[in-house]
Parts: structure tokens; sequence; C-alpha cells
């Protein structure tokens, strides 16, 4: 009796144990169940986003700029957004980077207006050479992409999110120095197309319009005796390996550079990361231009150093050299009204932009 005692509590012991042990599996399966809910939560509220450009990685506009861009998101979402950033057209070649965008397979593309003024004819009015240098050019255009040349992106189904540009672009060449604006009578000179050729025309230059990841090559090859560039951007391409002489101070049009987000993608974005995303692209814009400034001339003494020779135009001869623009603006304005669009109007809010930034 005793014996069977003993085993009967030894069973009610076990089933006792069990049943507590089944108790806190259920608890603890109870909390993992309700835990994986909020996880699959917060990993749905990280937004990744493709951002592509045709720079290679050495170059500022990477290296800097788009980088610059990708952090301050991140920062300013607490780590919500995460930007895959693909550069040197790895996603896309530079002509179809507006398309790739307008696709969605890019969510961010670096746009060139230059290169597409059949697609972007408005934004090229950031060519003029109504500003001198980046910061000034890159506050205006800023201004500009946000009022009055939104209509035009947004035709292709996107929406600027970050824009910035050069100093007004000068010239360098391989075998002959310039030291006055006869000096390009008969060359053959890399442009950036479009309004591009019409400046490098007004000097006597014959333009060839070549797309940037084949500026060195173009140039090693002879294809053109020279290029207009900002300094950055013969950094960015090398052709200080190849340029013995460059002018500084003269103004060959000024490069607009546009980061475009697609629309749809946009629309789906809260509130509170469009608002992010906005101020993110304002401050690159401000910190694109001050950086760019700070390089070219930093640059200069570097490739002077370096055994280049760099003529640099006084004031007197600024105005020399700007004297065959004049009236360039009229035949922009011209060129967009015999195409439909509304050249005057947007020339002039630009000059009226221009006149507040670059007198303040």
């Amino acid at each position: 009796m005793k014996k069977f005692l003993r085993l009967l509590a030894a069973a009610a012991l076990f089933a006792f144990v069990a049943l507590l042990a089944a108790g806190c599996g259920g608890q603890k399966a109870a909390e993992e169940k309700k835990e994986q809910p909020q996880a699959k939560q917060e990993a749905q509220q990280e937004i990744k986003l493709k951002m592509a450009d045709s720079f290679p990685v050495t170059h500022l506009f990477s290296a800097d700029i788009a980088k610059f861009f990708i952090k301050r998101t991140e920062e300013l979402t607490n780590g919500k957004v995460k930007i895959e950033y693909y550069p040197a057209e790895q996603l896309g070649k530079l002509k179809d980077l507006l398309n790739l965008t307008s696709q969605g397979v890019a969510d961010i593309a670096y746009v060139a207006p230059t290169f597409l003024a059949g697609q972007l004819p408005l934004n090229t009015v950031m060519v003029l050479p109504n500003y001198t240098t980046a910061k000034e050019g890159s506050a205006i255009y800023h201004r500009l992409a946000g009022g009055v040349l939104m209509d035009e992106f947004k035709k292709y189904g996107v929406r600027p999110i970050f824009v910035y540009t050069t100093p007004q672009y000068d010239v360098g060449t391989v075998k002959k120095q310039i030291k006055s604006p006869e000096d390009l009578k008969g060359m053959k000179i890399k442009t950036s197309g479009g309004i591009y050729d019409k400046i490098a025309q007004k000097y006597g230059v014959t333009p060839v319009v070549v797309p940037s990841p084949e500026i060195y090559e173009s140039t090693q090859r002879g294809i053109v005796e020279g290029n207009f560039l900002s300094y950055v951007s013969v950094k960015g391409y090398r052709v200080y390996e190849l340029e013995k002489y460059h002018t500084l101070g003269a103004a060959f049009g000024g490069y607009p550079v546009a980061y475009v987000i697609n629309e749809k993608t946009w629309e789906k974005l809260p509130a509170d990361i469009q608002k992010a995303l906005l101020q993110a692209g304002e401050e690159t814009s401000k910190h694109a231009g001050e950086v760019i400034d700070k390089q070219q001339e930093e640059l200069a003494v570097e490739f002077e150093k370096q055994g280049m020779v760099i003529y640099r135009l006084t004031p007197e001869e600024q105005k020399k050299w700007r004297e065959p623009l004049k009236g360039i603006e009229n035949e922009w304005i011209q060129d967009m009204e015999k195409k439909g669009l509304p050249g005057k109007k947007v020339y002039e809010e630009f000059e009226k932009v221009c006149k507040e930034i670059v007198k303040s």
C-alpha cells in the first residue's frame, strides 16, 4: 500500500511538472508569436531606394556629393531609408537614366539636361552665363527646379530631388595655349551639346559632343583638341593627364546636374520621409556648390604644380571674353518658343532669381 501511494505521489508530481513546463512553453511561444509581427513591422518600415548615376567613383560628384546625400538621407530618416548606390553607369548608360527612372528601374538617378536637351530643354537655361560660381548656380537651380522647371520633370514621371551646377566652364587644351577668344577659332573642342554648341560657335569653335564617360578617350585619340569643363571634371575624368594648358575665369556655360526620383515611388513614401528627402536634397545642393568652388581653386594650384600652364583671366579680360556671348539669352528664348515652350517665362524667372542670389 505504501509503495502504491509513493508511486501515485510520484506520478502526480511528474504530471504537475509537465503541466508547468507546458504552461511556460506556451507562454514563451505566445510571447514569440507576439514578437514576430513587431519584428515584421520594423522590417517593413525600412525603405530601400536604388540610386544611379554615370560619374566615376573617383569623381567629386560621386565620391563626395552623391554620398553626402545618401548619408544625410539615412541620418534624417533615422536609418529607415537605405539607398543602394550604383555609380559609373552600373545600372544604365547616361543617356538612358531618365527613362530608367521613369520606368522605375532606378528610384533615383542623375539626369543631364544638356545631354537630354530634347527631353529637358527648359532646364538648359542653367547653362547661360548669368552667374559665375557653383554656389550661385546651385542656389539658383534649386529655386527653379522646385518651381518653374518642375512641370518639365513631371512630364516623364519624375521630380527633382537635388540639383546643383558647376562654376562657368573654362577650356583646357592639349597642344595650344589659349590666351584670347581669337585663339579658339577653328579648334575642335568637346562640348556637352545643346546651348553649349551655340556658345562654342560664338568663339569660332567646332563643337564636338562627347558623352562624359568618353571624354578621356576622345582627348587621348585627338578626336577633340580640348574640352570645355569645370576643374572638378578635369580631375574626375583624368584629362589633366592629357591637357597641358587651361584657362581660369572664362564663361563657357555652367553645367546643371539633376537627380530625380520616380514619381510613383515618391507618392508611396510617408510624408515624414518625403520631408526628410527634400531636406537632404536642399542640404546637398548647398554642399555641392560650396565644395565644388573650393576644389576649383585647389585643383588649379594642384595642376600647376604638376606642370599644367594655367592662364588666369583678369576682370578686364573677363569682360572681353564675354563680349561674344551678348544676346545668347535671346537665342535661347527663341529656340524654346519655336518648340512651343515658355522660354520667355522661364528666362525671366531665371534672371530674377539670378539677380537676387548673385547680388546677395
